[in-house]
């Protein structure tokens, strides 16, 4: 099916090279100087719409749902789901080819209230929990979708839009996993759209793992004496031998105890509780000597306890090589310069960091800043229209210099 819709993707193309093509091109040298408030209005009004609707749902589908009608109200005709929930549209090159750039954006938000989930909007700027972060991005890769479809942004490679769930609600990136071990072999290279991280080129390889660590404790009856130490004292103990840890100086790396949870409340001995645990470094050698070495340190702290105890790995992403990612760095660097953006190094993303795993060049673009106040998350308002340009200057780039996947011409 896919190989079929494929070569529906390479006939439009033909056709769009010759009735459209002279006009497109003329049109996408105005890019510097598009208008983009009105572009950036509907990343705002999109972006509100779905930072309202409940998330998470089974597969993200109400959020799904909501991106799939947008779609075809566009007047797209290639959008397409998955069982995963992911939710794709397809856009024709110039001409035959067969390889696609990707473009990627976050769906789905774990922390989601009705109360903190309702955006406020001033004359500046937007608050609301997840705007930033889990709606945003989409919305703008939504309205990029509109652009394209409504000015025949056709480009030297297939471009292929994709909506996938974030790590939010899929710390395991699973439903983004399915996908590309579908469309590997045809995607030459990618680009993840962020709501905020405006100007921020992700240069900075860094791996991680992300640990839990589960105590069971026997139920003890209250009051009395305890007959066995409760989850809580458990825990502590290994919590104080972790953060005890140290490496070599010279190592680039650090562990930390993101969250700790025991117990029910007063009146009863915690009989369950959970530690979750982050590693980080810059070498993959030194990240899995120091996953051992806490792993080794939490069986110790418990070993003669009475409790079960039980480490998980939740998630892991490799440091990888930033050399990949050169040619979409610099069509990036290219692009902040054309908007007059300074830019600032950043630590590479775990969508960009799996992309990269599975041999696609990645980058990520973010479409605005989050402002300066510290006690709720806000972004800014103008830089938006900015940011929207970015995006259309970067796809344009790597579309014109990533290099042809083997693997697509065959």
């Amino acid at each position: 099916m896919r190989d079929f819709f494929l070569f529906l993707r390479r006939i439009a193309g033909i056709f769009a090279l010759v009735f459209g093509g002279r006009q497109v091109w003329e049109a996408r040298q105005e890019l510097k100087r598009l208008n983009t408030a009105l572009w950036a209005s509907r990343i705002i009004s999109d972006g509100v719409l779905l930072n309202e609707i409940p998330s998470p749902s089974e597969e993200e589908s109400l959020r799904m749902k909501f991106l799939f009608k947008r779609l075809g109200e566009f007047g797209i005709s290639n959008v397409f789901t998955d069982e995963w929930g992911n939710v794709l549209a397809l856009f024709p090159a110039f001409g035959p080819r067969s390889d696609f750039v990707l473009l990627v954006a976050e769906v789905g938000d774990a922390n989601y209230t009705p109360l903190g989930n309702s955006v406020q909007l001033s004359g500046e700027s937007a608050s609301g929990q997840g705007l930033g972060e889990r709606s945003l991005g989409a919305a703008a890769l939504l309205v990029f979708a509109e652009f394209a479809q409504t000015t025949g942004f056709h480009l030297e490679k297939n471009l292929l839009i994709l909506f996938t769930r974030s790590s939010s609600v899929d710390e395991k990136e699973e439903a983004f996993r399915h996908f590309l071990t579908g469309w590997t072999d045809r995607i030459s290279s990618a680009i993840v759209v962020h709501g905020t991280k405006m100007g921020v080129i992700e240069t900075k390889q860094i791996g991680s793992y992300r640990l839990s660590v589960s105590v069971e404790t026997e139920h003890q009856k209250l009051p009395g004496p305890p007959a066995g130490p409760s989850a809580s004292v458990v825990l502590g103990a290994i919590a104080a031998q972790v953060g005890a840890i140290t490496w070599a100086p010279s190592q680039t790396a650090f562990v930390n105890l993101a969250r700790m949870q025991a117990g029910v409340g007063f009146g009863h001995w915690a009989t369950h509780g959970e530690l979750d645990i982050e590693i980080w470094a810059e070498d993959d050698s030194v990240l899995e000597a120091i996953k051992r070495e806490v792993t080794e340190t939490v069986e110790k702290a418990a070993d003669g306890q009475k409790s079960k105890t039980e480490t998980l790995i939740r998630f892991r992403r490799s440091v990888g090589d930033s050399r990949r990612n050169e040619f979409l760095i610099n069509a990036q660097k290219a692009s902040l310069v054309k908007i007059r953006v300074t830019p600032e190094m950043g630590m590479v993303s775990d969508k960009v960091s799996l992309l990269n795993e599975m041999g696609i060049p990645a980058i990520g673009v973010g479409i605005t800043r989050r402002t300066a106040n510290s006690k709720r998350e806000e972004i800014e308002l103008a830089p938006i229209a900015l940011g929207f340009r970015q995006l259309l200057l970067v796809v344009e780039g790597a579309a014109a210099v990533a290099p042809i996947r083997e693997e697509a011409l065959a």
